[in-house]
């Protein structure tokens, strides 16, 4: 072809793709909910993968490093052709092992107490009654004014508490239930996906050393080297086979330093319901404990179910436990969490809060969680440009 022609042909090439990718942008803006619509089906179906897919990536260094270790062992004994073979499975059989002891403990610690707290509430709620009942009726005697009110406007707030009942739950009762069949089917649907979840996991601990190949053969071949690159310039597909290995290394250091976190505030909890002879002390500290891998808003999300548990059994401690929380948000926020999370993402702690605030407002609680290490893999590589285009400029 003509060099002129071919010239005309890249423009008119680079002019249709500009045009395309606007035509998409403004599409994606004002068809949002729509694509968000059908994100929302798709993620629903790849439910059961995406479950496995985090339960393999959270098991993978255990399962790692459990395979290095029968490997040491094998090697030791001279048994290594014989060990190599299982230690694959083994080590994945550990992980899953670690996984499920994990669970039972979190659930013998919790089940156990709610229950002893539900029924504790029942056999309270009539001895509550009982008591309020008779400080109203005190309070009213003592109170002529206030009798008068009660007098007058009881029959009002009567009626009104009828016409709620008559127009409000009767004509609903059947969307009442429906809401309760679906929330018990939300439930199983949420079991079903992650039966199915660790059984992927299975597969994609098995074959993960395979799937990282694949990998960078896929980005290789879309990405070819290019030819006249400038002394010290990285490949496309080098390039990025190093950034996702930045992003992994981030998103490592942010579980493993969340879940330290969390291990420490709920050993925090636990000490001081122990101190103060709290009621229900293990399930206040495993609720605390797991609620806090949520940064900065978790303690507070943990302690509104635990405090109405204390309130039942004993007013005075429940304004103890709520001074806590408190005083322990205060300290997981502005102390240990930024300096843990801080230290792994190398982000400072007004960034990290930056982070939390941005993704959790765009994805909620999901964006909540993993928003510090994906805004902290954004902020070094536009660190990394910045740098790059200062050194051009001298």
């Amino acid at each position: 072809m003509d060099e002129k022609w071919r010239d005309y042909l890249y423009k008119g090439v680079a002019v249709f793709l500009t045009v395309a990718m606007c035509i998409l942008f403004f599409f994606g803006i004002f068809r949002f909910q729509g694509l968000r619509s059908y994100a929302k089906l798709i993620g629903n179906i790849l439910m059961p993968f995406i479950y496995g897919a985090v339960i393999a990536y959270l098991l993978a260094p255990v399962c790692s490093r459990v395979e290095a270790k029968l490997l040491e062992l094998a090697e030791k004994y001279k048994k290594i052709e014989k060990l190599r073979r299982f230690a694959k499975g083994l080590s994945i059989l550990f992980g899953l092992l670690f996984l499920f002891l994990i669970i039972y403990a979190l659930l013998a610690m919790v089940i156990p107490q709610l229950i002893a707290s539900v029924v504790a509430l029942i056999e309270a709620t009539p001895d509550y009654v009982e008591s309020t009942t008779l400080w109203l009726e005190k309070l009213v005697e003592d109170n002529p004014v206030l009798l008068n009110y009660v007098d007058e406007y009881s029959e009002t707030i009567l009626e009104s508490i009828q016409n709620f009942a008559r127009t409000n739950i009767l004509p609903n009762i059947n969307s009442i239930i429906s809401g309760v069949y679906a929330s018990l089917w939300s439930v199983i649907t949420v079991a079903k996906n992650l039966i199915i979840g660790v059984i992927v996991a299975v597969y994609l601990l098995n074959s993960r050393r395979n799937l990282i190949l694949q990998s960078k053969m896929l980005v290789h071949a879309i990405f070819p080297p290019k030819k006249n690159l400038a002394e010290g310039k990285e490949q496309p597909a080098d390039w990025i086979i190093r950034e996702a290995g930045i992003l992994n290394d981030y998103l490592g250091g942010f579980v493993k330093a969340k879940l330290v976190d969390s291990l420490i505030i709920g050993l925090i909890c636990m000490v001081f319901t122990a101190i103060v002879n709290m009621p229900y002390a293990p399930l206040i500290s495993v609720v605390i404990s797991v609620t806090n891998i949520i940064p900065f808003f978790g303690p507070f999300i943990g302690a509104i179910p635990c405090s109405l548990l204390i309130l039942i059994v004993s007013p005075i401690k429940f304004v103890y436990f709520v001074i806590f929380i408190l005083v322990l948000q205060q300290f997981d926020g502005n102390i240990l969490g930024p300096k843990l999370l801080g230290d792994n993402t190398h982000l400072s702690s007004f960034w990290v809060l930056f982070a939390i605030l941005l993704f959790g407002g765009l994805f909620g609680v999901v964006g909540m969680v993993i928003g510090t290490p994906i805004f902290a893999f954004f902020y070094q590589l536009l660190s990394g440009w910045v740098r790059d285009r200062l050194d051009r400029q001298k």
